[in-house]
């Protein structure tokens, strides 16, 4: 988003990002730290952390119980008075209602897809965004007003539509990338936490009779790399945490992938179908439905699922498979963090 408002706008905001929850001194962030390991290693205790806090007198309470090491680190924040405050974390609503010095816009940017904990919808917040039509019928049946309500689509950053605008074809950014320019390439991707079970997907996908190359990504998990590099699957490409995805994703076929929105939207947008391998509970299980109902991929939670996918699509004619990329890009929403730039600058009354 700051990308976006200094691509629009250049010079006319100064943007703070501000995200107490890297401070693990206090209980926000030592709950924070938790998620990459819980999720990895833990998911069913997320999911039952999810639905037992995802009820509003909960949701009051555990927000107020948090906010006590967060409220001073916000007021630091808030000095000099800002034009707007923005939060992109459903923890970070409730705080912000009780420091931000009034008449100050107050706008909440929601960044899961589907389904979504009920922290994220503050009915005081001056404006909520959404990133989808089902994420704004959910806030009018948890009783936010209609006029307080935007849908402008999950943001992603600027730089994929400067790579999608460049593209011409996947044997170009192959050769670019220095892999293989016509063999069927799949993209195996675990976030920037590497949450996924990377290792035996990529094994299942070398193992098979296809010749693929995969391309796979590992994020912040360095162990994960390590190995995934000892085990030296033919084809298999590994990768840490990267700052070209939109070019990995633009030389990939198929992306694989848990069903978080993030990468949803970015495999959307490079016109990826995807294949999910799983979800959090809670907030990823309705896009699994989205994905599967709307055409836009398959849900493989196991690697014998991942490997027959993989197999069938590229067994189907390549006019087919060049539909399903259309029909894939014409779902995504690349210019959705400009789209969400543009209510901050009206909600700032910059315009």
């Amino acid at each position: 988003m700051a990308a976006a408002l200094a691509r629009r706008y250049p010079d006319a905001f100064q943007v703070e990002l501000f995200d107490p929850m890297r401070d693990h001194t206090v209980l926000a962030g030592r709950l924070t730290a938790l998620y990459g390991p819980i999720t990895r290693r833990f998911p069913f205790l997320w999911g039952a952390a999810y639905h037992a806090t995802n009820l509003q007198p909960t949701v009051r309470l555990f927000q107020h119980a948090i906010g006590r090491g967060l409220r001073r680190k916000l007021r630091q924040a808030l000095d000099p008075r800002p034009a707007l405050v923005a939060s992109f974390h459903p923890l970070l609503n409730h705080v912000a209602v009780d420091v931000i010095p009034h008449g100050v816009p107050r706008v909440t940017v929601i960044t899961d897809w589907i389904n979504f904990h009920k922290a994220w919808t503050d009915l005081t917040a001056d404006c909520i965004i959404c990133p989808s039509d089902a994420a704004v019928a959910l806030c009018r049946r948890r009783g936010v007003p209609a006029d307080r309500l935007v849908r402008a689509g999950l943001p992603i950053h600027p730089r994929f539509q400067d790579a999608i605008r460049q593209f011409t074809d996947k044997r170009s950014m192959r050769l670019k990338l220095r892999l293989r320019p016509h063999a069927p390439t799949v993209l195996l991707a675990g976030g920037g936490d590497g949450t996924e079970p990377l290792r035996k997907y990529a094994a299942a996908l070398a193992r098979s009779p296809l010749d693929i190359q995969v391309l796979a990504v590992a994020g912040r998990n360095q162990s994960l790399a390590e190995h995934l590099r000892q085990d030296n699957h033919a084809g298999v490409h590994v990768f840490g945490f990267v700052d070209n995805m939109p070019e990995l994703l633009l030389a990939s076929d198929l992306l694989v992938t848990r069903a978080g929105p993030g990468m949803i939207a970015e495999g959307l947008a490079c016109g990826c179908p995807l294949l999910l391998t799983g979800y959090l509970p809670g907030q990823e299980e309705g896009n699994v439905k989205e994905v599967v109902d709307r055409g836009l991929g398959r849900f493989v939670p196991r690697p014998n699922d991942l490997v027959e996918a993989v197999n069938a699509w590229f067994a189907t004619p390549q006019r087919q498979r060049l539909e399903d990329a259309q029909k894939v890009r014409a779902a995504a929403d690349p210019e959705a963090a400009f789209q969400v730039a543009e209510v901050l600058v009206r909600l700032a009354d910059r315009r």
